[in-house]
C-alpha cells in the first residue's frame, strides 16, 4: 500500500508539465533573441568599462560619482572627435593605399605559388571546386552589408546609449533585475551579478591596456621597418587584440601582404616583429596586468570562440572571452556553490600635517 502511495506521489502533476512547458517556451524565446541579448551584453560591458574609469577617479579626486562619470563620458567624446579630426584623413588615406598594397601582395603570393608545380595543382583543385565562380556572390553579399549599416548604426546608437545609462545608476537596475527572481534564488542571482561585475572590470582593465600596449608597439615597429600606413596597421592590430589568440592572426596578415607587395624579406621581418610584439605582450605586460582569476587557458579561450562563434555568428567571436568568464561565474555561482571571496577593508589614508 505504501509503495503505490510513493508511486503516486512520484508521478508527475498538471503543475509539473506546466512548468517543464514554460520553461521550454522560455529557453526556444532565449534562443531567438540571442542577438538582442548579445546587444544587452555589450551594453553591460561598455557600462562596466566607464565605471572603471568613472570610479577610480571620483575615489582620488573626491568628486561625487555622477559628476566624475560625466567626466570620464565627455573626455571619452572629446578625446574621439578629437582623434577623428587629427588622424581621420590620415587614416582613410592609409585605408585605401593599404587595400591596393595587401590586393598587389596577394597577386604575388598567388604567382608564387602558381610558379611551383604543387601550387599549380593546387589552384588548378581550386578551380575545378568553382571557387572562383563563388565571387559572383560578392556583389548580393555586398548589397546586403551596406543595407545593413543603417541597421547596425541605429543598434550602436541604441547600445552605448543603454551602456551609458546602465553606468548612471547600476543599482537600481540592479533592483530591477532581482525584482522579477523568486526570493529563494536572489542570494545566488545577486552574487552571480556582482561577481560577474567585478570580473568583468577586471579584464576589461587589463584588455584596454594590452590593447594600447599592442597598437604602440607595432604602430613603432611598421614605422621602423619602412612599411606603408603604419599608423593603420598599428591601430588594427591594437583593436584586434580585444580578440585573444585569433585577434594576432588577423592583425598581422594585412600588414604581411602590405610588405609582400615590398619585398618577401620585409614580409619575413614584418611576421616576425608581430611575433617579437606579441611575445613581449605575453611574457611581460599581460602578467602584470592580469588578474589570475580572468586568465583563460589557451585551449578555452580558443574552444569558447569557436562555441560562441557558432552561436551568435561574428559577434560571438569578439565577445568570446567575456562570455566564457560569465560562463565560469555561472557554473561557480549556481553548481559549484563558491563562496565569494572576503572583501578586504580599506586601508585608512595617510593625510600629511
Amino acid at each position: 500500500m505504501s509503495s503505490r502511495i510513493q508511486q503516486a506521489d512520484r508521478s508527475p502533476t498538471a503543475l509539473d508539465i506546466g512548468r517543464l512547458v514554460l520553461l521550454a517556451i522560455g529557453a526556444l524565446l532565449i534562443w531567438q533573441l540571442r542577438g538582442f541579448l548579445l546587444l544587452g551584453f555589450t551594453s553591460v560591458l561598455i557600462a562596466v568599462t566607464l565605471r572603471a574609469i568613472a570610479d577610480p577617479l571620483a575615489r582620488r579626486t573626491r568628486a561625487p560619482p555622477w559628476l566624475a562619470l560625466a567626466a570620464v563620458i565627455f573626455l571619452t567624446l572629446a578625446f574621439l572627435a578629437g582623434a577623428l579630426a587629427l588622424f581621420g584623413w590620415r587614416v582613410a588615406d592609409q585605408y585605401d593605399e593599404i587595400l591596393d598594397r595587401a590586393l598587389r601582395g596577394w597577386a604575388d603570393v598567388a604567382a608564387l605559388v602558381n610558379s611551383h608545380t604543387i601550387g599549380r595543382n593546387l589552384l588548378q583543385w581550386m578551380q575545378g571546386a568553382r571557387i572562383e565562380g563563388a565571387t559572383a556572390m560578392l556583389t548580393p553579399a555586398l548589397g546586403s552589408v551596406l543595407g545593413s549599416v543603417g541597421q547596425g548604426l541605429a543598434y550602436a546608437a541604441i547600445v552605448i546609449a543603454s551602456g551609458i545609462f546602465l553606468a548612471i545608476d547600476p543599482q537600481r537596475h540592479l533592483r530591477g533585475v532581482l525584482l522579477v527572481v523568486p526570493a529563494r534564488a536572489k542570494p545566488a542571482v545577486e552574487a552571480f551579478l556582482q561577481r560577474s561585475a567585478a570580473i568583468l572590470h577586471k579584464w576589461l582593465v587589463s584588455r584596454l591596456i594590452v590593447m594600447i600596449s599592442i597598437g604602440v608597439l607595432s604602430s613603432l615597429g611598421l614605422w621602423a621597418l619602412g612599411i606603408e600606413g603604419a599608423l593603420t596597421l598599428g591601430l588594427i592590430g591594437g583593436l584586434l587584440t580585444f580578440i585573444p589568440l585569433v585577434g594576432a592572426l588577423m592583425a598581422a596578415v594585412p600588414a604581411i601582404l602590405v610588405a609582400f607587395a615590398q619585398s618577401p624579406l620585409l614580409a619575413v621581418y614584418v611576421g616576425l616583429m608581430y611575433w617579437a610584439v606579441h611575445f613581449i605582450e605575453g611574457t611581460f605586460i599581460t602578467p602584470f596586468v592580469q588578474d589570475a582569476e580572468v586568465d583563460l587557458p589557451p585551449v578555452l579561450t580558443m574552444y569558447s570562440t569557436v562555441i560562441f562563434a557558432a552561436l551568435f555568428g561574428t559577434s560571438g567571436i569578439f565577445l568570446a572571452s567575456p562570455l566564457a568568464l560569465l560562463a565560469i561565474v555561472a557554473i561557480q555561482v549556481f553548481y559549484l556553490k563558491v563562496p565569494p571571496a572576503p572583501i578586504a577593508p580599506p586601508k585608512p589614508r595617510s593625510e600629511s600635517v
